[in-house]
């Protein structure tokens, strides 16, 4: 069998090239990201470092060896600079960057060896650049993006590769020969088949990037950043799920609004900084009570929702009275570090087979004016009245 390397390496410079370019294009299309910058300044070395071995024909041997080894080690670098950002949000470490230097340092003090001598060591020393990369996104990345696992496994592949290299040239420098090409062939299509690894780890390291992306704008479409809790319709179509399940498994589902008693009062007294303080105060106190399966939404201004499944009025009432409790003991700061005590009142009703979300939450709505035309600071559950007068508005 006849390997062509040449025309290996062209691919390779193709590849990388073409990863490059649609970095460029990512990150100029909005997508800026700190592992992808790197990422692509990875691509630009690799690229680089195959264009020396492309041209070797017309450069001068010790001018190709040296620039393309060290545009290569840069660019294994680079691309564990991205994954220690992507994975753990800072760059290489102390010990890694000192790692570079000494792997660097040995491309020119081994050029004048024997061909299997020069090939072991760039392997040996490619590899360690490349192994901290494979191991963190084996032990870390495998829990996140998807395409981060492939990531992961190319990296995994391109380690091995490189280790082979090693193992061959230790082999050819021990009088190995091989029945069909020659061992310098052989060695240089295991190196290939490593970068190409390589850049498959690449353009699924950009999916990656994209997945990441495409999770933190659902998130953000569902989440309330000031409170962390699920905006208002997020909320409402968590509730349709709960109602939905709730009636198959013959399971009672509660809702409970909660509002924040003269909340305009503390923001006109004390300023709107320390207002967000004070819903964030609330979320928390109440996200603090809650069941993994329970919701808690904002459904605007200093108003909250829990969304309780498997919950019936009684549980529904003692956990919204909790809540209330909670806040009325906390000790915040108002303007100027005075003390600042706010209270809530809450409304609690249970669905019944024929609720929708909206009669639901217009029913804890009813209870919840109750609780606001008694005195505030306390909890009421919907009645029969109540829901009487939803059911006939709704009609109406």
């Amino acid at each position: 069998m006849t390997l062509d390397v040449p025309t290996l390496v062209l691919m390779l410079v193709v590849g990388f090239g073409l990863l490059t370019l649609l970095l460029e294009l990512a990150g100029r299309g909005g997508l800026q990201r700190s592992e992808l910058r790197r990422l692509g300044g990875g691509a630009m070395s690799l690229c680089g470092g195959f264009l020396c071995f492309a041209l070797q024909p017309w450069l001068p041997g010790w001018l190709t060896l040296l620039g393309g080894n060290l545009l290569l080690m840069a660019g294994l670098a680079q691309l564990a600079s991205a994954v220690s950002w992507h994975l753990l949000n800072r760059g290489l470490q102390v010990w890694q960057h000192w790692l570079l230097v000494g792997a660097a340092l040995t491309v020119p003090a081994i050029l004048d060896v024997g061909t299997p001598l020069r090939a072991g060591t760039m392997s040996a020393a490619m590899a360690a650049l490349l192994l901290p990369a494979t191991v963190m996104g084996l032990r870390r990345g495998w829990r996140g993006e998807l395409s981060f696992r492939v990531v992961a496994l190319m990296l995994l592949l391109a380690n091995l590769a490189l280790g082979l290299r090693v193992a061959f040239a230790v082999w050819w420098a021990g009088g190995g020969s091989l029945p069909a090409g020659t061992p310098g062939s052989w060695s240089s299509a295991i190196f290939m088949l490593a970068f190409m690894a390589v850049l498959a780890a690449g353009f699924a390291f950009v999916l990656a990037g994209f997945e990441r992306m495409a999770a933190q704008m659902r998130q953000l479409a569902s989440i309330d950043g000031l409170t962390g809790a699920v905006n208002h319709n997020t909320a409402v179509s968590l509730l349709a799920h709960s109602l939905e399940r709730g009636r198959r498994e013959n399971q009672p589902v509660s809702f409970v609004m909660l509002d924040l008693d003269h909340f305009k009062r503390v923001n006109d007294q004390h300023g709107h900084v320390v207002g967000d303080n004070v819903l964030r105060a609330v979320a928390a106190c109440a996200r603090q009570r809650l069941r993994s399966s329970d919701v808690l939404g904002r459904l605007g201004g200093e108003e909250f929702g829990l969304v309780l499944p498997a919950t019936g009025v009684v549980g529904a009432r003692h956990l919204a009275e909790q809540v209330r409790l909670a806040v009325e003991a906390l000790e915040l700061q108002g303007d100027g570090g005075q003390p600042l005590r706010v209270t809530l009142s809450a409304g609690v009703a249970e669905a019944s087979k024929a609720d929708t979300p909206e009669t639901l939450m217009h029913l804890a709505d009813k209870a919840l004016y109750q609780a606001k035309q008694k005195g505030r600071n306390r909890v009421i559950v919907a009645d029969d009245w109540m829901r009487n007068s939803t059911l006939q508005s709704v009609v109406g």
